[in-house]
């Protein structure tokens, strides 16, 4: 038994220059849900498109050094910190990771000898996690490939184009780390 025929274009707005194919799937999906509203729709789909591709590449980009991507952003939260140190809840919150997630990574990281976990000196119950000697050589030597990589993936986008990019990014709910919160840095 056939459904009801479902239009070749959604009713809603799209991004300009989709594919046929995409329309279809867009206004299907609107068709058979009263509150889908396709651009949303559409946009979710590419940011998580984006964000696979860019998790791909980083990992092809890191399989040499026996990373992953989440072991990459560990080192390089800690590389980007004042004195190389943070604790694993501050981690997580940069991060926007669960603690145990940031626990089973520190694990990893540690019996390669990237990063040391030592006690915290006014809190006991408290850890400190330093980037090791060799954790920082281990990134000093491979920026150089990092960097291309990320040229490259960007190398479509103009400057502008990347810069309006981040302000989007900025502003989809829950992306933001505390750390980076403006209304709670003006506020304190």
């Amino acid at each position: 038994m056939a459904g009801p025929e479902v239009p070749s274009r959604p009713r809603g707005r799209v991004a300009a220059g989709t594919h046929e194919v995409e329309l279809r799937r867009l206004a299907l999906q609107e068709a058979t849900h009263a509150n889908c509203d396709p651009l949303n729709v559409q946009s979710l789909i590419w940011l998580f498109r984006a964000y696979n591709a860019a998790v791909n590449a980083q990992a092809e980009e890191l399989r040499p050094l026996g990373l992953s991507p989440s072991a990459f952003n560990v080192l390089m939260a800690l590389h980007n910190t004042e004195g190389r140190i943070l604790e694993p809840c501050q981690l997580a919150e940069r991060l926007l990771v669960s603690r145990p997630s940031v626990t089973g990574l520190l694990d990893t990281l540690q019996a390669k000898g990237l990063v040391a976990r030592r006690p915290h000196g006014d809190d006991r119950r408290r850890v400190l996690v330093e980037l090791t000697a060799e954790g920082l050589a281990l990134l000093e030597a491979h920026f150089g490939s990092h960097y291309r990589e990320q040229n490259a993936m960007f190398a479509d986008l103009e400057p502008d184009e990347r810069a309006q990019l981040v302000s989007l990014l900025r502003r989809i709910r829950g992306a933001t780390p505390a750390d980076l919160r403006i209304d709670e840095l003006v506020a304190t």
